[in-house]
């Protein structure tokens, strides 16, 4: 129908935005790293945050294609699984850069008395490649256990369609009481609990400093509380797609309203799209290539039209 129609192509922008917006991001930070031989904390964060949605935003892409071209049922199914299994390693991993982003901000910008936090502070910036690589392993611990968790129905499902039981395309389910599941769940659930945390308590600091600054009689305070109020401003809406994503991405799991299958694609599509553009134009370096190459586009369609 049309509302499907819609929200496939509303799915397919977000994903062509996403592919754009990511590599740019991959580009600007790679080049730096070549011509100065190291990279920021945060850029090497940012840049393993670009990379991962790059990849899951194309693999979603192929996903779509595979789909519409491939006609033969066990063609489908043998690529429906390694699909689903990149799937959930992309989308398990970007999450985890996304949260330790949302971490390092935190650290490095809030201000809190805790010996706890203080010592983050101090040690964040040497901890950051050990979690970029512990995201990577725990990702892929994440996206085995949610194969375990579908590999039973979908052997089921094939043994049927090859004895004549069945004459429909391949479709697997997750096995809802099975362990794996549970435990892959909790693989999602917790960089979701850390990022919204990380936050909030980020919020709360500049907010206090917010207000803090209004009682002072500095010629600076403006420019620094309305740069407080910029990144508050993000952070909620961070908070806002992350949320949004998490929900949808669960619906989705757990197959709940399926009737509105599409509307959840084009919400999990929106947010890698949407959070890396916010981040783009929350950075000065890569909110100018970003201005230079819409620049260089508009000119370039001016002279073909």
């Amino acid at each position: 129908g049309l509302p499907e129609l819609l929200n496939f192509h509303m799915a397919l922008l977000c994903f062509i935005a996403g592919i754009i917006a990511n590599g740019l991001m991959i580009i600007v930070n790679c080049s730096e790293w070549i011509r100065n031989r190291k990279l920021s904390c945060c850029d090497m964060i940012l840049t393993s945050l670009g990379i991962s949605r790059f990849f899951l935003q194309c693999m979603l892409m192929i996903n779509g294609t595979v789909f519409q071209l491939s006609t033969k049922m066990n063609e489908q199914c043998a690529m429906s699984k390694t699909l689903t299994a990149l799937w959930m390693f992309l989308n398990t991993l970007s999450l985890w850069f996304a949260t330790w982003l949302s971490v390092f901000y935190c650290v490095k910008i809030a201000n809190f008395s805790q010996p706890l936090f203080l010592w983050l502070k101090r040690r964040i910036s040497g901890l950051v490649p050990q979690l970029l690589m512990g995201s990577f392993l725990v990702s892929l611990v994440t996206c085995l256990l949610f194969i375990n968790a579908i590999a039973r129905k979908y052997i089921d499902n094939s043994m049927n369609t090859l004895s004549g039981n069945t004459t429909g395309g391949c479709q697997y389910t997750f096995d809802l009481s099975s362990r794996f599941f549970i435990l892959s769940m909790l693989g999602y659930s917790s960089p979701f609990i850390i990022f919204i945390i990380s936050s909030v308590l980020l919020i709360i600091s500049l907010w206090r400093h917010s207000k803090r600054m209004e009682k002072t009689t500095s010629s600076s305070r403006d420019t620094i509380t309305e740069a407080h109020v910029r990144a508050i401003k993000g952070l909620i809406s961070f908070i806002f797609f992350y949320i949004s994503y998490f929900v949808a991405l669960v619906i989705f799991l757990l197959e709940l309203f399926a009737s509105f299958l599409s509307l959840w694609v084009v919400i999990m599509g929106a947010y890698p799209s949407g959070h890396t553009v916010i981040l783009i134009l929350g950075n000065p370096k890569l909110k100018r290539v970003a201005v230079r190459v819409l620049h260089y586009a508009g000119c370039r369609l001016m002279l073909y039209q």
